[in-house]
Order: C-alpha cells, then structure tokens, then sequence
C-alpha cells in the first residue's frame, strides 16, 4: 500500500510516481490510498492513470481509496475514469480479500 496526504500536484507528482515504480512497490496487488489528499490535478491523475497501465499490463491488481477524500472522488468523476480504474472506500478490504 502506498499512502498520500496533503496534495498530489505538480510538485508531488513526480515523487508518487518514482515510489509506485520502485521496487518495493511492485506486488500482486498495488492499493494507492488517497482517501488524506486535499487536492489533486492533472498532474496527480495522470500518474495515477500511469499505473493502472503498468499494472495492468503486468497483470498486477491495482486499486485507488477515495473514501473521505471528496476531491478526489470529485476528479475522478469528472474525468470519465471511475468506472475505468478500481475506487474502493477501504483498502482493508481489499488486502484481506473481500
């Protein structure tokens, strides 16, 4: 699981996508938790959207937590994306199974 708070933006972007492809990011299942994040853009939802591609073409499970976090569920729908990448409220869940 990777966690991230405060905002993804510009300035964050780049260091979210350098952990989610460093090594100790690379599982069956990648949980992305940004149900503490303030404010995302552009920049953000495209590193998000980067590794749901790698994921998926590496066969790997990849899952987005929104829950709690309205700006991001908000971008997310605007964009067109929520029914194309897994949004979970809990991530629990999620690792254990359910």
């Amino acid at each position: 699981m990777v966690t991230v708070s405060g905002e993804l933006d510009l300035d964050s972007a780049e260091q979210l996508s350098e952990v989610l492809l460093s090594p100790e990011a690379q599982a069956a299942t990648v949980i992305l938790d940004l149900r503490k994040v303030t404010f995302i853009d552009s920049s953000g939802l495209s590193v998000v959207v980067a590794e749901h591609q790698r994921a998926s073409a590496a066969d790997s499970r990849f899952a987005v937590a929104v829950g709690g976090a309205p700006a991001v569920q908000r971008l997310f729908d605007l964009s067109g994306l929520t029914g194309a990448i897994t949004l979970i409220p809990d991530p629990d869940a999620v690792l254990r199974g359910e």
